[in-house]
C-alpha cells in the first residue's frame, strides 16, 4: 500500500485529557512547607507562606527572642493548598522574632527580623 501503513489502514485516537483534575493535582502540594518570610528583614510587614497536602487545623504564630507569643495570626482549620499570611509587626520593638507553623502532625519555625 501506498500511505505505508499495512492494509493501507490507520487508527486515530482522540484523547481528551482530563485537565481539571490533572490542574487540581498540579496545584496542590506534596507535602507540608514552611517558607522564609518576605521581605526579611523587614519594616513594618512581611508575608508568611506555608503549603497544606491536607486539610487541618493550622496555628500560626510569632515569638520574641525569649519564647514569649506576641501574635497569632492564624488559628483555624484549613484547607488543601498554599497560603500566604500577612504579618505587620509596626506595634513591636526591633528585632529577631521567630514564627512557628504547627499543621496536623507537622511543626516548623523560622528565623525574622524587624528593623525599624
Amino acid at each position: 500500500p501506498s500511505d505505508g501503513y499495512a492494509g493501507g489502514a490507520y487508527y486515530v485516537y482522540l484523547v481528551r485529557p482530563r485537565t481539571t483534575d490533572i490542574n487540581e493535582r498540579l496545584n496542590q502540594p506534596l507535602s507540608f512547607q514552611l517558607s522564609q518570610n518576605y521581605p526579611n528583614p523587614f519594616n513594618p510587614s512581611t508575608n508568611i507562606k506555608f503549603a497544606l497536602p491536607k486539610t487541618c487545623t493550622v496555628k500560626l504564630e510569632i515569638f520574641d527572642i525569649v519564647g514569649r507569643s506576641v501574635a497569632i495570626l492564624v488559628n483555624k482549620k484549613l484547607e488543601v493548598g498554599y497560603h500566604t499570611v500577612k504579618f505587620n509587626g509596626s506595634n513591636l520593638a526591633s528585632g529577631v522574632y521567630f514564627y512557628l507553623l504547627k499543621a496536623g502532625e507537622f511543626t516548623s519555625v523560622k528565623k525574622l527580623l524587624l528593623i525599624k
